[in-house]
């Protein structure tokens, strides 16, 4: 009788399989699978890479779709005519949208979200994502990619009016945090198309949240009670930007990663001062 090794046996039948299956069959027969993980997300970030160099060259902007049809490039302000819905109709399913943009429409920014979750794109930020590209393409698909030294930042929104910000009441739950409240007065008809905006936004981060009191815009308990202090100090909205560290990200259903998220205040500030961005002449706040 012929004595079979079925370790052995396990090893050989992993070696035809790729990603989860190989795993689970190496778990099964008692092996870890750490290294091949491990290769696995070397490969994608090489990837991920490629497609930056790709997106970074001799490219049309604001939005260009590659040769082989699989990256999407976007770099520059989010409007209508740049997020044209044939774009990313264009893009197969498990797709590459790579994207720097430091402000734009909020409202186009949201519907194009959602096409990317159709799509089921990758989104890749290289550089910086401000604003709407932070408060919505941040979030839109499965999966985010950050490329080490790219600068992802939220902040306040406001309705354009001066001394008009959306966000003006303070409430004290556990911590400090900021809740929409609109001016009174505002020019007729414009409260109804922003509480309508508002409205889908936060309809958008609850779909793609694990937490029923996600906040639009994200904030960590850290920098809630930071712009809270900031507010009760001053009496204003402070005009600021804000970093979140990947770990108060856990509750967003996208997976999302960093190459390498700044180690301090200081690492955020030479990021800032090395992009030399007009919209970065305000405070950029660090989430440790």
């Amino acid at each position: 009788m012929i004595a079979y090794n079925l370790e052995a046996i396990m090893i050989a039948v992993a070696k035809y399989l790729s990603g989860a299956l190989r795993c689970f069959v190496l778990l099964m027969s008692g092996l870890i699978c750490v290294a091949d993980v491990r290769a696995d997300q070397d490969l994608d970030a090489a990837r991920y890479h490629r497609a930056v160099e790709y997106c970074r060259g001799d490219v049309v902007r604001p939005m260009m779709l590659s040769p082989d049809g699989n990256i999407l490039c976007m770099d520059g302000v989010i409007m209508a005519l740049q997020t044209d819905p044939r774009y990313i109709e264009a893009l197969p399913e498990g797709g590459l949208f790579v994207v720097r943009s430091a402000e734009g429409d909020g409202a186009m920014a949201l519907a194009f979200s959602k096409l990317l979750l159709q799509r089921r794109a990758t989104v890749i930020i290289y550089d910086y994502c401000l604003s709407a590209c932070a408060t919505f393409f941040f979030f839109a698909s499965e999966r985010t990619y950050v490329m080490k030294g790219a600068l992802v930042a939220w902040q306040i929104s406001r309705t354009g009016f001066p001394g008009c910000p959306l966000y003006r009441a303070l409430t004290r739950r556990d911590f400090w945090t900021v809740t929409r409240e609109f001016c009174d007065p505002l020019p007729l008809g414009f409260r109804d198309r922003y509480a309508q905006y508002y409205s889908e936004m936060e309809q958008f981060y609850l779909e793609r949240s694990n937490s029923p009191e996600s906040k639009v815009p994200p904030a960590s308990p850290h920098i809630s009670r930071y712009i809270g202090n900031m507010v009760k100090e001053t009496g204003e909205f402070p005009d600021v930007l804000w970093t979140l560290n990947p770990a108060n990200l856990n509750h967003f259903k996208t997976k999302i990663e960093y190459e390498a998220y700044p180690a301090s205040q200081d690492e955020l500030d030479e990021i800032v001062a090395r992009l030399q961005l007009p919209r970065l002449r305000k405070r950029v706040i660090y989430d440790p």
